[in-house]
């Protein structure tokens, strides 16, 4: 099996959540013996994997191959572009969690096969971290109300612990490694999460948590950056239940929805750390070989019948951007990197 990725990750450096799904991707299909290229044809292959690039969603409907698509394509089904087919019957479209498929199952979107698939954690970069001597503890916080950050600090501090703040959007990986070296557990201060990746390298190191959970996607409060921009969900998915935390049990740690309920968990944690074993769950669930079968899975499953032999990706490319003028999106972002 040979998989083209359509990936605009490839070629690029600065880690990001879809680079990192690209990167951990790749190392699990390497450990499992799956071969790959980039960025070629659809037409040209049996097994493709359209990974982030909205283009080749156009090309795959001229193709009428059957894809594998995201989840890195869009936010919602409104952000697909406009000026193309429906996808080939038999597509799927992957989320990186049950409750982002749900979204977009809610908002009507009909056109492919819609699945979950998290991408594996690499449990060579993020090992055991020895924590017997460790008495700090690891705060994260990421889109929440700063107001909430606040308190958190106050009840951590009043207990007689130090942290150390890991701030979304604010620190390079290698600072966040340290942290993680330097901690004993952690209180985590997230947004909804479609996988969490940076929270499950923080699991795989054995760093128990304690989660102050997002339950809905209107908990997100934007970062003020020129990288991100403040994406308006619609009204009608307040009822729909999100998680900072999709892959957790109680082996990773205590998930909380109530303020309330902190310092009661980080005395409980400190007192009883040796019944976490979250690098267990990692390795139970989200390991790289475990992840990549799973998303070979998809392609044994798909019937990737013969497509058209034309190559459509300078068609696609231009469609792609003409859609791009009547797409909301676009312009929010270009003018977010005017102004800042």
């Amino acid at each position: 099996m040979t998989i083209n990725i359509i990936s605009k990750q490839a070629n690029r450096t600065r880690i990001t959540g879809p680079k990192k799904v690209l990167v951990n991707a790749l190392k699990g299909l390497d450990k499992i013996g799956v071969n790959y290229v980039f960025n070629q044809s659809l037409h040209e292959h049996k097994y493709n994997w359209i990974h982030d690039d909205q283009q080749a969603m156009i090309e795959a409907g001229f193709v009428g191959r059957a894809v594998l698509v995201g989840p890195n394509t869009a936010v919602l089904p409104k952000d697909l572009p406009l000026f193309r087919k429906k996808l080939p019957q038999d597509s799927v479209y992957i989320h990186p969690s049950k409750w982002s498929a749900e979204v977009w199952n809610f908002l009507g979107y009909n056109e492919s096969k819609l699945d979950f698939w998290p991408v594996g954690i690499d449990m060579d970069e993020f090992q055991v971290v020895k924590r017997e001597n460790n008495s700090k503890i690891l705060l994260y916080f990421k889109q929440r109300e700063v107001a909430l950050l606040e308190n958190v600090q106050k009840i951590i501090t009043n207990l007689g612990f130090e942290y150390i703040l890991i701030h979304y959007g604010f620190y390079k990986e290698q600072e966040y490694k340290q942290a993680l070296q330097e901690c004993k557990f952690g209180v985590w201060i997230g947004c909804s999460e479609s996988q969490g990746i940076g929270l499950q390298e923080a699991l795989a190191t054995n760093l128990p948590l304690i989660v102050l959970d997002a339950t809905s996607i209107f908990d997100t409060v934007a970062t003020d950056s020129k990288s991100y921009y403040e994406y308006n969900f619609p009204k009608s998915l307040k009822v729909i239940k999100t998680t900072t935390v999709p892959y957790f049990d109680e082996k990773c740690g205590i998930v909380i929805e109530d303020l309330k309920d902190l310092e009661k968990s980080i005395l409980f944690m400190h007192d009883n750390i040796e019944i976490y074993k979250p690098r267990k769950f990692i390795e139970e669930n989200l390991s790289l070989e475990k992840s990549a079968l799973w998303f070979v899975s998809f392609f044994e499953k798909m019937d990737t019948k013969e497509s058209k032999s034309y190559n459509y990706q300078r068609l696609s490319k231009v469609l792609y951007y003409f859609g791009l003028f009547f797409q909301k999106w676009a312009w929010m972002w270009i003018w977010r990197k005017i102004v800042r």
